[in-house]
């Protein structure tokens, strides 16, 4: 039998695409009892600093983390990054760059709905997103609001989803880049819900570049799935993470700290992480 949900390291923010703040993540993450959470938001870091400061009356342990939006030949294959520097000069680099693609993204969307009747300010876009990342949920949550649709979903179905008639494609990295990306900044690359949107047959060439384990917890992964890939996992030698995946209770039930996620996964990370960066200091020192 599972046991209770000791961590949850994929959470969204109103950094990305949550509802709620870094320090109303902590503040429910803590009131769950769970002992550490990541903070994963889109190709961005910031969220974590201010989960740092509101995690420190309570004892919760935040790691660093990120979702960067990557591509694998023609398949969306999102990269989870995990313990890096969230000071490392060239990740930073490479989230402002996400940052403005995102602006000027939304700015196409706001102009393909007004082309079609829906004339959405993209100066209230831009403030429903608060400091956070620039994205489809807050148009499609500002179309509900002003009656061009009567759900979220509608919006996505009709207007903003992909091949619809107001998507844009956003910025996505190779996986090869995301995932040196991460190693570079010294931290842990896994793949995201592979039993979302990911081949199979192509975690087999994620590992061969370097991935160092599979997100084999999530809400949509099955019983099966979830013994399939830590299969996968056993066979390579690799590390398992997990989550709820929450954006906040935008499509129904609070997911945060729902899956019993243990927290030895967070524990074989650092362990495997420590072992890094002794060989890397190993390979350093100059011989004598």
């Amino acid at each position: 039998m599972a046991g209770p949900c000791e961590i949850d390291l994929h959470i969204h923010s109103t950094y990305s695409d949550g509802l709620l703040s870094p320090k109303a993540i902590v503040d429910y993450a803590h009131n769950c009892g769970l002992r550490a959470i990541a903070l994963t938001d889109h190709d961005e870091v910031s969220g974590y600093f201010e989960a740092c400061e509101a995690a420190q009356p309570h004892g919760l342990e935040i790691i660093p983390g990120i979702e960067i939006s990557s591509m694998y030949h023609d398949s969306e294959t999102h990269i989870l990054g995990y313990l890096f520097d969230p000071h490392n000069e060239n990740l930073l680099y490479v989230t402002e760059r996400f940052r403005i693609h995102r602006v000027e993204r939304a700015k196409e969307i706001v102009a393909r709905l007004r082309h079609m009747g829906m004339p959405i300010s993209f100066d209230v876009v831009r403030m429903r997103a608060g400091h956070g990342a620039l994205g489809r949920p807050h148009i499609a949550d500002i179309m509900v609001e002003e009656g061009y649709v009567f759900s979220f979903q509608e919006a996505f179905q009709k207007y903003l989803g992909e091949h619809k008639p107001g998507y844009v494609p956003k910025m996505k990295l190779s996986v090869e880049d995301a995932i040196s990306l991460i190693h570079n900044a010294g931290g842990l690359a896994f793949v995201a819900h592979p039993g979302i949107n990911t081949d199979t047959s192509n975690i087999h060439s994620l590992i061969e570049m370097g991935l160092d384990g599979i997100e084999t917890m999530h809400p949509k992964h099955s019983p099966f799935l979830v013994e399939s890939f830590q299969e996968l996992v056993r066979k390579h030698n690799l590390l398992e993470t997990g989550g709820s995946d929450c954006h906040g209770a935008r499509r129904g039930e609070m997911m945060l700290g729902t899956l019993p996620v243990p927290y030895r996964f967070l524990a074989e990370m650092k362990s495997q992480q420590s072992m890094r960066d002794v060989t890397v200091r190993l390979g350093q020192q100059t011989p004598s």
